[in-house]
């Protein structure tokens, strides 16, 4: 089969055609009949709609008559594959009926939330009292210091690489990682030369060993001997990162999704406690 048909195929498992041989008296026209596969109608209406949910298709695209023809052709070839799940007593199958049952609650949900359920019911004035709620605990960049570190056990062996690490060049930043490689007992930094990587108030390393690296303002800068439940940690500072704040601009499409979510999950759940109250649900394991 080829690759458009499949496409047409997800679309119409979305929207099938209709499965009525002739129009009910009193339902809206379908327009006319486009094909008939065995006693089952395609109406020009299942035909619109099929155009219309068509996953990235423009108006443009059906209007040659060959485009029109092969949709129908797609319409045709799903209602004979429907027809044979029926023979094959697919259409009652638990998991069939499940998820045409997904489709319809997603349905419901999308229409019962009306505007909770859109983004764009998140107006600007939204956003922007949520990002100033906000703005120190997430969109506020700390500052922070890139440090290497030597930790020994042994407090006299601690001094002496101390001493030696203070009489490195502020430039030679290789030879302290040497140092570390070939001295630290803290095997996970070892081998990328003792690097702790970027550390600010709320990294999650010993509350003196974040002090002790933030206080280090010069880069080739050593602090240390400091006890630690590891031993005693030798830091050198690599670099400094200035605080930073994101603005508004580059985070409101977040903030907006966030609210959206928060909006919609708060919906669904007033309207499942109004079924609840609705209808009565026993359980009888007492679950």
């Amino acid at each position: 089969m080829s690759t458009r048909f499949f496409r047409l195929l997800l679309c119409l498992l979305l929207a099938s055609c209709s499965r009525k041989a002739a129009p009910v008296e009193g339902e809206p026209a379908r327009g006319p009949v486009v094909a008939r596969v065995g006693k089952v109608a395609i109406y020009e209406d299942d035909l619109q709609r099929a155009m219309a949910r068509d996953p990235g298709a423009t108006p443009e695209r059906f209007k040659s008559p060959q485009a029109r023809r092969e949709l129908v052709d797609g319409l045709v070839r799903f209602e004979l594959l429907v027809q044979a799940a029926e023979r094959a007593g697919l259409i009652q199958d638990p998991d069939a009926i499940h998820a045409l049952q997904q489709i319809a609650v997603t349905k419901l949900v999308n229409r019962t939330l009306g505007e909770a359920g859109s983004p764009e019911s998140i107006t600007e004035a939204d956003v922007a009292r949520e990002y100033s709620a906000r703005q120190a605990s997430e969109f506020t960049l700390p500052e922070a210091a890139q440090v290497r570190h030597v930790v020994v056990s042994d407090a006299q062996l601690a001094e002496q690489i101390a001493a030696q690490a203070r009489a490195l060049a502020v430039t030679d930043e290789r030879a302290f990682a040497a140092l570390a490689s070939s001295r630290s007992e803290d095997l996970r930094s070892r081998a990328t030369g003792g690097d702790l990587g970027f550390i600010d108030q709320n990294s999650r390393l010993p509350p003196a060993i974040v002090q002790a690296a933030l206080s280090l303002k010069t880069p080739g800068e050593v602090a240390g001997p400091i006890p630690s439940d590891s031993g005693y940690e030798i830091l050198r500072l690599v670099s400094r990162r200035a605080g930073a704040v994101s603005p508004l601009s580059a985070v409101q499409g977040q903030i907006r999704q966030r609210l959206y979510q928060e909006r919609r999950a708060k919906a669904l759940e007033s309207f499942i406690a109004r079924l609840r109250a609705e209808t009565r649900v026993d359980l009888p394991d007492g679950g």
